[in-house]
Parts: structure tokens; sequence; C-alpha cells
């Protein structure tokens, strides 16, 4: 049985970017939250133990991992138009974790991934099939929500692709993308079980949390 609808296929073709919701089982995802406020040694209930707490953390534990599902993996193939029959859960997880911060709400520009110098990633072949943001929290309208640029995945090989000696890497390329009319970028609003995915070319950026709750997510490539 597919899990990708021919609306969904069509909304990522267009804009680069997909929020599939609920994909993650309630119950999985709250457990993997617990999870991660624990290994921070902070408490959800008193904001006094977040203060200095790390943006990005490492996770090997069960809870954690069991958000990688079969579905999702099988959604992921989909989405690719390229199975993977070998698929294996991964041995660890990367977690986001965003806490409240004071002033007003902005993002950080935009970029796209695997675009460190010192990792030296080509252009084309793409260097990963899929990225993704899993939400283990609710992710509010400036609560560090992830910024994405509408179709900017389309302007981005397009200009790749204009001149593929300077563009090889996607260091260059993402030190390039003041160069595109990218237009207007959107807030991606989910909530708890929440995945959004995006193109490897699709522009986004990450914002500052001004809610009163952090943000946690989980950040994988395929």
């Amino acid at each position: 049985m597919r899990l990708w609808s021919a609306e969904q296929h069509t909304a990522f073709n267009q804009d680069g970017f997909v929020l599939v919701p609920g994909l993650i089982p309630g119950d999985i995802a709250a457990k993997a939250e617990a999870v991660i406020w624990k290994n921070l040694e902070a408490d959800p209930a008193d904001p006094r133990t977040w203060e200095g707490k790390p943006v990005g953390s490492g996770h090997r534990s069960p809870e954690v991992l069991a958000i990688f599902t079969e579905e999702m993996a099988q959604l992921v193939d989909e989405i690719c138009e390229e199975p993977q029959p070998d698929w294996q859960p991964p041995m660890s997880a990367f977690a986001i974790n965003i806490f409240p911060q004071p002033g007003e709400w902005s993002h950080y520009g935009p970029h796209i991934d695997h675009a460190l110098e010192k990792d030296g990633y080509r252009t084309f072949p793409r260097p990963m099939r899929l990225a993704s943001l899993l939400y283990l929290t609710d992710c509010k309208h400036d609560g560090a929500a992830t910024v994405v640029w509408p179709s900017s995945h389309k302007k981005i090989e397009a200009f790749a692709k204009s001149d593929p000696e300077r563009f090889t890497r996607m260091f260059t390329l993402n030190n390039s993308l003041s160069e595109l009319d990218l237009g207007e970028g959107i807030q991606v609003e989910g909530k708890r079980g929440d995945v959004l995915f995006y193109h490897y070319l699709c522009a986004h950026s990450g914002s500052r949390n001004v809610r009163d709750y952090p943000r946690f997510a989980i950040a994988h490539k395929w």
C-alpha cells in the first residue's frame, strides 16, 4: 500500500518540501521527548533548568530511535522514487533543541544542507536522497519554526546547472545563494509527530524561539 498521495507528490515536486502530519505515533514521540529531557538533565516544568542547555544533542536510546519506523522509511522511498530494500534504522539520532529566547523573532537566512567546505560534498549527483525534521514537540508560529523558500529547489538546481564547473561543490553553491531571488520564506508550523521532508536543494533556515516552550526535533538525512 502506498503512503504517498498524488496531492503530496505534486506539492513536494512544486514546493520542494511537504509536512506529513502524524507520521510518528504520539506515544512514541512523547517517549522520545521525555528521554531527551532526561539526557539534558532538565525539567520541562522548570524553565530555570533550561539555561545553558545545548542546541544540539546526540541520542542512541531505543526510545528516541523508535521514531524511525518502517512506515517512515517506506514513505521516504516513495518520495524519492528510489526504493532501498535493505534499509536499517539509524544507530543514533541528532536532536536540535531550541529553547525560548528573548527579543523579536527572526530567521537566520536561507541555506542548503551538506554545504560545509571541509566535507567537500558534490552538488551532482545529490549527496543525500532527502532531508527531514521530525517534531517531538509542537512547533508554533515564531516558536523556532523552520523557514522554507517555496520552489527554491528549482531555482537553485537551475542555477547550479548553469555553471557546473563553478558549482561542483555544495559549499560554493550555498555561498552564492545571495545571487538568486528566492522570494519570501514561510514558517512551517508542525505538531508533535509531524515530519517535514524537504528536497536537498530546498533553501531553508532555522529561526528564533520567542514562545514559552522549547522546540525539540530530530534532524535526519536519508
